[in-house]
């Protein structure tokens, strides 16, 4: 339910507008009295009925005013004589108006319902992840001091054996070569700069 009226006003653009229409109003009513009273052929009675009729219209104006809305504004507003300068009501654009106030109330609740429940979500999701990682963690250690224990227990392949022994051998083998290609290099150098210094 919005802040406006419960039921809607009647809208008239200028207050001359709702003048003409009370007009046509008690136009339409003398006429119809008329056409009345000469069917029934007592139209010199219609002097009497002038009165009632009048403080009928005067009652049933009165009651209308309240729920009248002249170019956007309400009759119990009081009435300036700068009515003429002020700009024609638009009715589309105040229910457009309205009706994108209370869309952002929506949203202004629901975006309010989002900050108090986001939180403990994220806060329970972030500790199931943090508690899961964890398990996965413990079961990962487990499995390795059962993969640890296992080895032990089992004797090792003899190719398995000898392929880490020919290993072993060939890095030894290999800081020896290592050290003797240094070696040969820096004497290199030392000759390749003694050739240089020869005159032809």
């Amino acid at each position: 339910m919005d802040a406006r009226e419960d039921l809607p006003k009647i809208s008239v653009e200028t207050e001359q507008d709702w003048r003409r229409l009370q007009r046509n109003i008690s136009t339409a009513f003398f006429d119809r009295l008329d056409l009345e009273l000469e069917s029934q052929g007592v139209s010199q009675d219609r002097e009497l009925f002038l009165p009632h009729i009048n403080q009928f219209f005067d009652t049933l104006f009165a009651i209308t005013r309240p729920n009248l809305r002249i170019n956007g504004r309400t009759t119990e507003e009081p009435c300036d004589d700068d009515d003429e300068k002020i700009e024609p009501f638009d009715e589309a654009l105040d229910r457009h108006i309205w009706s994108l106030s209370d869309q952002r109330l929506k949203w202004d609740r629901e975006i309010g319902g989002r900050r108090r429940t986001r939180p403990t979500e994220v806060e329970a999701l972030v500790q199931g992840v943090y508690i899961q990682h964890r398990g996965v963690d413990m079961d990962i250690d487990a499995n390795q001091e059962s993969y640890v224990s296992d080895l032990d227990d089992i004797q090792l392949d003899l190719a398995m054996e000898e392929t880490f022994m020919n290993a072993v051998t060939m890095s030894a083998q290999l800081s020896q070569s290592i050290s003797m290609q240094y070696e040969r290099a820096s004497r290199f150098t030392a000759v390749s700069s003694e050739v240089k210094a020869l005159k032809p």
